[in-house]
C-alpha cells in the first residue's frame, strides 16, 4: 500500500529548525570578527548538516537507514549545543540568548528523540 510522505512544510522539525537557524544568523553576526571563520563558520555548518540530515530522513523510506541518519543528525545537535555553552562561556552571547537558543536546541533534540522511537516501533 503506497504511503505518502511527509513533505518538508508539515514536518514540525523542520519548521523548528528554519526557525533555530534565523534566530542563530541574528547571534552570529554580533560575534567578534576574530570568531567569523572559526566558531562561526563552524556553527553554520553544522546548522546546513542538521538540516540536510532532516530533509535526508524524510526521504527515505528504509527504517534502518533513516535511524542511521538521525543518529547523524543527534550528534549535529549535540555539536549545537557544544557550540552555544562555548559562546555564552566566552561571552559572545549575553544570559537571555543562551537561555532561548539552548531551549530551542532542546525542543529540536526532544522531537528528534520522538522521531527516532517511532522508528524503532515501525
Amino acid at each position: 500500500m503506497y504511503k505518502p510522505r511527509r513533505t518538508e512544510s508539515k514536518l514540525v522539525i523542520y519548521q523548528k529548525y528554519v526557525d533555530l537557524i534565523e534566530y542563530s544568523y541574528n547571534l552570529l553576526i554580533k560575534y567578534p570578527k576574530y570568531e567569523k571563520y572559526a566558531l562561526v563558520s563552524e556553527i553554520r555548518r553544522t546548522m546546513y548538516n542538521s538540516l540536510r540530515y532532516i530533509l535526508y530522513a524524510n526521504k527515505i523510506s528504509d527504517k534502518y537507514s533513516r535511524i542511521s541518519i538521525l543518529g547523524k543528525l543527534d550528534a549535529e545537535i549535540s555539536m549545537m549545543g557544544f557550540f552555544v555553552r562555548f559562546s555564552y562561556k566566552n561571552k559572545y552571547i549575553n544570559t537571555n540568548n543562551y537561555y532561548t537558543w539552548s531551549k530551542k536546541i532542546e525542543e529540536i533534540g526532544r522531537i528528534l528523540g520522538g522521531w527516532i522511537k517511532s522508528c524503532l516501533k515501525e
